[in-house]
Formats: C-alpha cells, structure tokens, sequence
C-alpha cells in the first residue's frame, strides 16, 4: 500500500515521481544542520527551482560549454590529437607527415578558427584519388576531420563514459573482451544458466547522433561540441571508423557515438536486474529461469523499439551453459572458463597493510621486522619491515616508540580506529607536502562559496552515478521494478544538481539520493539479514555495521591521501570545514563509497562470508565480531589491490592507487580554478556480487 504525502515543493524536486510515506519520513528526519535547513525549506514551500542558467563564457559550471569546447580548439589539443592521428594513419597519411611540419602551426591554427566561428565543415570522405594529387587531398581533407574528430573524443570520452553503464564494454576505455567474459563467468557462478544470444542491427553513427547527443548531454552541457559531432555525422564523416578503417588502438567518435545510443537500452536491461552484456551489438543475457529468458527478450526487443532499432532476428539463440556456447571467441561450458583464468598479471607488487584488532596486542619492531605480540608476550606475526606499508590498528592496540620512529621515518601509514571501527586519527610524517602557500589557497579556496559549488556538485554526481553503478551490477530480477523505479529516481537527481546554487542545496539533493539508494540496497541482501536501510551511530543491524567499519577503514585512506597530495584534510569543499572532522577526506572518499565499501559488504553477504553470527549485539547497537572484522578486513583489500583501468582518464592501477591519483587531482582542482576534476567509475574492476 502507498501512502501519498503531499509536501509543498517536493514535486519540484522530483516532478515524475511520489515519494512512499516511509521514505519520506526517512528523508525529512535527517539530522544534520545542512539536512535541517534543505528539510525546512522543502517544508515550508520556499524551495524554487532556478531557472537554467545560459551557456556562456563566464559561467563557472564544470559541465559549461566553455570547459569542454575550449578544451577542443586549443591549439594544444589540436596539436596532440595532429600527433595522435599522423602516428596511428596508414602510411600513405604518414608519408605527408614531412610534408605537414613545414605548416602545421598554420594548418591547427586555420582549424581553430573555423570551430570557433561556425565555418568548420567536414569533407566527406568517398570519392578520393591516388596518386600525388590524391595524396595532398587526403592530407588536406582527411587528415584536418581526423584531428577534429580525435579532439572531440578525448575532451568527452570519460565524461561520456561516466554516463554509460557498467554492462556494456566495447570501445571503452579500460573494458575490453576479457572483462565482458569475466562478466559472463560471473553470472554464470552466480546461478543464472540459461542463456539469450542476440545481435543488434546497429546502423550508421550518423543515424544514431540525435540519440547518441540526448545521452551525452547529460555530462556535456555544450551546444558548440554538439554541433561539431553533428557536422562530423552529417557529412559522413564518421563512417570509415565505423567501417573499421581507424587504427583499432585510438579512439573513435563512432563507435563512442554508437555506445551512447544503445545507453538506453542497457538501462533497461539493467535496471530490469538482467544478467546482461553487450559487447558492441552482440548481447548475452543470463537469467535463472527459461521464463526470465522469455522476458528478456520481450524487453530487450521493446526497448530497442523505442529506439527504432531492432535485433537480427536469425541471430538469436535460447541455450544453457550445460550445452555449451562461443560469446567474444570464447567457448563457454558449466565449468569453464574458470572465473578469473582470464584476468592479466600486473608488475605492480601489491600493498602489503597489517591489521591488528586484538585488544591487549602491542606493534614493535626488532632486526629488521615487525612483530605483534599477543596480550601474553607471545609473538603472532613476524614479517620483515620493508614488506609493510600500511598499519591499521584497532582497539587497545600498543604501538611501541621504536615501531613509531620507523612508521613515521620510512612513510608508513598507522591508522587508529576505535574498537567499534570508528576512525580516530593517524601518524603523518614528513613524507606530507603541504606547504604554507598551498594551506593558504586551500583555505581561500573552502572559504569561497561560489568556488567550491562545481567541484562540490562534481562530488555528489559522481557519488549518485556510482549509487546507481552499484545498483545496477547488484539487481536481481525479484527486485527488477524497485530497482528500476529507484534508479530513474538517482538519474533524476543528478539533473537537479545543475539548479543547486548552494553546497546546501547539493547535500540536502545528496542525502534524499542516499536514502534511496539505502533503501534499494538494502532489499538485495539475503533474507536472514536485517538491513532496514542506512543506520549510523550505532549502527542497528550487521550490514551497517559491517558498512561503518569499511568507511572508517576508507577515511584512513582518504586523510592519508590528501595529506600525501600537500592538502589539509580539515578544509572541505562539500562538506563544511571544522576542527571535529577531516571535511576534505569526507568528499574525497564519496565517490569511493559505494564502489569499494558498499560493493564488498553486498559482496560478502550474498556470498555467506559475512553472515548474522558475525554481529556483536551491545546495549548501544550492533557492531562487527572480531572474526567479522576479519572478513570484512580481508574482503575489503581484495577490493582495494584490484587493477582497474579505465575508471580514470589516462590512469591505470590499484584502487588504493586510484585514490592517492584522485587526491592529486583534487589538489589541482582547489589550486587552479579552470583545471576540471574528473571523478572515478566502476572501471574494468571485476567484482563478483
């Protein structure tokens, strides 16, 4: 039963939806003073919703079409993707790169002003010439749309790749063959064997770029890069990439173009809580049941409708992994391939972090090693030093001085948390490098409402479309309408982000996000665990307790982080700065939040690690058992020593080094104002869930 509340100014808010009673009881008790306020103000009917601010060259918006248009028809950005282009062309393109050095600051410089008024017109590319005359023609011609073309994908890639789902892999960045087939493996061990093969009919990108563009401008606000984008379409431009004819290693806007277009359709398809993937146009789906499949192409198929595509109706194939199938050049069975026999080695030697939670333990160190002894003396663990680069020490837990001198001498990390894994404090050493003119503009730049609002709703959206990532990877299909009915309700207030004119305005958007996305959440976890939603101090139930220790674990990486990066943790730029409270490491851990903590403990939950028996009742709530905080501990490093590529422009590693990489980053975006922080997506990190 629904219980309809009409609350003045809430249909501003979410104009196509009504909120549940329960829910919005839940979001209108939210305790802090910035949820007080955005509560009083929806309460009182005083919330307005800007009108949408014009596009134009003073606006501050990180997603203006000042950012990502300059960024295209700089001469640095055309002279990078000149090199990119003449480096990846066929030799016949590769000859004239002599030829073109003589005038190549002449040739970027005439392409830089005929995109920046208007006069920039493709040449389309059938009908070219051999010989010498051909050749200059294709240099001329082919070459000049080529670097347009590689310009424009690199200033949007990432921001158009936040925006897809984490079902399809073609042509991205990071996700490629192996992890679509890891996928497969995945929903195959997790019980869905009954398999749907199918076949997009994908047309030309130039019939796709009014959908491809509807799906893009929900990261790139800018008119003129659209306009570009159509140009490069209406003039054909774009079909000999598609056609295959492009370097398979550099980007491409058409297959980029493609992807965006069949974006709605792996919504659906996810947000249904199918097991799906889709690799270009070739699409498997995995279900539990013969009738699921049934259903899926039903969906599938009336998706594809209202896109005026279709699939190739001899391409699709009803099959279970009992009979066997190929998908990608892989030949699937019950058994093989085995999960994780796909994925590549990396030289990067994993971080070696020591928990220690036994009260009564005490940490020192002695000929080169590092030794925890048990509340009797006797030793628990010995390994060398050099092995160690993390310390995280919970409870009565003693460190001793010499121990102290070597963590803060040699870098090391020592992270206190307090028994029930509240986060206390840390050593910092000298290996920080924050400086008294960087303090300074730090905190010119927290005290600076209007300066901190892009980067702070930079921080919410990049939190929500991991909220809806998560999501999207977690649904089952007994939750398919929940899911889905929640997750339009996420993209919905990520668009209102755009009219939030306060960092109050953004944290109250962020904690109604929050509670929605708890409250699906907590329906995919197994039914023998009791999680009513989100609860904090003191948590009430195993699977909020399990959740405040791995936020406790993760502020100790985010503090350690920034103060790596020559930041001040306590000077925040979503939340507001105070001595109570590492604000800075609070926005930097968001985005991280559901990808790292929220994906492991649902991980660890469905899998039977983590099970009712690890919860430690106390009058004051429910806390992880010591053997629970084990699990949790180990789960949580498979997560953060996983290698992912692609969640990060240009950046490739660990997800503890994608943090330390996102704390420099954000450095750079708090010291220079026109620099655009970009935050991490799920990637190519598999995770079993």
């Amino acid at each position: 039963m629904l219980l309809i509340m009409q609350v003045p100014g809430l249909d501003l808010l979410f104009p196509q939806f009504c909120l549940r009673g329960r829910e919005l009881g839940a979001i209108l008790d939210r305790g802090s003073k910035s949820e007080e306020r955005f509560r009083m103000t929806l309460r009182s009917g005083r919330y307005k919703r800007p009108r949408a601010r014009s596009v134009a060259f003073d606006n501050v918006d990180t997603y203006a079409d000042v950012d990502v248009f300059e960024s295209i028809v700089s001469i640095e950005s055309l002279r990078s993707a000149w090199k990119a282009v003449a480096r990846d062309k066929p030799t016949t393109l590769r000859a004239q790169d002599t030829e073109m050095t003589g005038f190549t600051d002449e040739f970027l410089h005439a392409l830089r002003d005929d995109l920046i008024s208007g006069r920039y017109r493709p040449m389309c590319y059938a009908g070219r010439e051999s010989g010498s005359s051909g050749a200059a023609s294709l240099t001329e011609v082919g070459l000049r749309d080529r670097v347009v073309e590689r310009a424009v994908v690199t200033a949007v890639a990432h921001r158009a790749d936040a925006v897809q789902t984490s079902c399809s892999f073609a042509n991205r960045p990071g996700l490629g063959v192996e992890d679509a087939v890891e996928q497969v493996v995945a929903m195959r061990d997790a019980g869905a064997v009954h398999v749907m093969l199918a076949r997009i009919k994908v047309p030309a990108p130039g019939e796709l770029v009014d959908a491809a563009l509807t799906v893009l401008s929900e990261s790139v606000n800018s008119p003129r890069t659209h306009a570009v984008i159509r140009e490069l379409a209406r003039a054909g431009a774009l079909q000999a990439a598609a056609d295959g004819t492009d370097s398979p290693s550099s980007p491409c806007l058409a297959h980029l173009l493609i992807n965006l277009a069949l974006t709605p359709i792996d919504r659906e398809m996810c947000d249904a809580g199918f097991g799906y993937v889709r690799y270009a146009g070739d699409v498997v789906v995995c279900t539990e049941g013969e009738s699921d499949q049934r259903d899926a192409l039903a969906l599938l198929n009336r998706s594809l409708t209202d896109q005026g595509l279709q699939l190739e109706q001899d391409a699709i194939t009803m099959i279970t992994f009992d009979e066997g199938f190929c998908y990608l050049g892989t030949d699937f069975t019950v058994r093989l391939p085995e999960d994780g026999s796909l994925r590549q080695s990396h030289d990067s030697v994993a971080d070696q972090v020591v928990y220690v939670g036994r009260n009564g333990s005490r940490v020192h160190v002695s000929e080169g090693r590092l030794i925890v002894d048990s509340v009797d003396g006797i030793p628990q663990m010995s390994i060398p030093q050099r092995a160690v680069s993390r310390l995280v020490l919970t409870g009565h837990v003693s460190l001793s001085a010499g121990a102290r001198s070597w963590a803060l001498a040699n870098g090391v990390e020592v992270i206190f948390l307090s028994w029930r894994g509240s986060y206390l404090g840390q050593l910092a050493g000298s290996s920080s490098s924050t400086s008294a003119q960087r303090l300074i503009a730090q905190a010119a730049h927290a005290q600076d409402e209007q300066l901190r609002l892009p980067l702070a709703r930079a921080i919410v959206r990049a939190k929500i479309r991991n909220q809806i990532h998560v999501l999207g990877r977690t649904g089952r299909r007994a939750r398919d309408d929940e899911v889905a009915f929640v997750c339009r309700r996420l993209r919905s207030t990520i668009r209102e982000l755009d009219h939030a004119l306060t960092t109050d305005e953004l944290m109250g958007l962020e904690g109604v996000a929050s509670n929605e996305y708890f409250a699906c959440l907590s329906s995919l976890v197994p039914d023998d665990v009791s999680f009513p939603g989100r609860s904090r101090r003191p948590p009430r139930d195993l699977a909020n307790a399990a959740l405040s220790y791995g936020y406790a674990i993760l502020q100790g990486e985010a503090v350690g982080a920034l103060l790596a990066a020559g930041l001040e943790p306590a000077l925040g730029v979503l939340h507001a700065s105070t001595d109570k409270r590492p604000s800075l490491a609070l926005d930097l851990m968001e985005e991280f939040r559901p990808l790292l903590v929220d994906r492991t403990v649902v991980a660890l939950l469905r899998t039977r690690r983590l099970r009712p028996a690890h919860a430690a009742v106390h009058n004051d709530g429910v806390w992880l058992s010591r053997e629970g905080k084990k699990i949790l501990v180990n789960g949580y490093e498979e997560t953060l020593q996983r290698h992912v590529k692609g969640a990060l422009p240009g950046f490739a590693g660990t997800w503890r080094r994608h943090i330390h990489h996102e704390a420099q980053l954000l450095a750079r975006a708090i010291m220079e104002p026109d620099y655009e922080w970009v935050a991490s997506h799920g990637g190519s990190g598999h995770h079993r869930l």
